[in-house]
């Protein structure tokens, strides 16, 4: 038996280590880029989870391992999009209820313009987290039910002028960021819900002089703590999920 019967997934693996290659090279080294890292990629921008996968199978040499890869990619896409999408639905319900929760300020007065500025805008950006992973979800549909679906949906994610880099196919970073148009609106809509519901709470505190310590001033406080506890927790989980592990080297 030779040396490349032996070794039969040598060649599928090549552009895989390859690649997790390059990868160490680029790792950050301090603390710093690791912190930033979150605020650049995985819930908001694309990062190198969204990246990688796509430059993968659209290098892959075996045909039917590519074949294979970009049909993982669509599942895996069609199960976001569809996580996404109930979310952002119940996200704008519980905005458009915005109206009907217990009215804190003083003698029944509106809310301030800024609280309902935060929540009009969560609604809309909810709905168009909506409408976008409807409609892309859709589209996967439609293109995985041509006879060459597969090869059409690389054709999509890659460069449109077949730009490579050391002979590799680059994905497009317009296809990138319109597949996390989503889950954009969605986290975008989310601060707006909570900027508006710091607002409101703290809105009801601005009549006070004296009694400053009131029923209004206790419950604007302890959201406040309640919630930058909450903040700091996520902010914490997020690096730790989302920053590259520094190389040993």
């Amino acid at each position: 038996m030779t040396e490349d019967e032996e070794n039969p997934r040598d060649e599928r693996t090549a552009l895989l280590d390859e690649h997790n290659d390059g990868l160490e090279s680029k790792e950050p080294r301090s603390g710093l880029p690791r912190v930033l890292n979150f605020f650049w990629g995985g819930i908001y921008a694309p990062d190198a989870s969204t990246y990688d996968p796509i430059e993968i199978l659209l290098n892959t040499e075996d045909p039917e391992e590519r074949d294979r890869l970009t049909e993982k990619w669509k599942d895996t896409r069609l199960n976001e999009l569809s996580f996404v999408g109930v979310v952002a639905a119940l996200l704008a319900g519980v905005l458009t209820s915005t109206g009907s929760w217990p009215d804190i300020l003083p003698n029944g007065r509106q809310s301030p313009w800024p609280v309902r500025t935060s929540w009009y805008c969560g609604i809309i950006l909810s709905l168009f987290s909506l409408l976008t992973a409807a409609d892309q979800t859709v589209r996967l549909y439609r293109i995985s039910s041509h006879r060459d679906g597969h090869q059409n949906l690389r054709r999509l994610l890659a460069k449109s002028d077949g730009g490579r880099k050391v002979g590799k196919l680059r994905p497009s970073m317009g296809q990138l960021y319109t597949w996390q148009m989503p889950v954009m609106f969605l986290t975008t809509a989310t601060i707006c819900m909570i900027v508006g519901m710091f607002l409101h709470v703290w809105s009801a505190t601005r009549h006070l002089h004296e009694d400053w310590w009131s029923a209004d001033s206790k419950v604007a406080l302890t959201f406040t703590i309640v919630a930058l506890i909450s903040i700091v927790m996520f902010f914490a989980g997020q690096v730790t999920l989302y920053a590259p592990g520094v190389s040993n080297d």
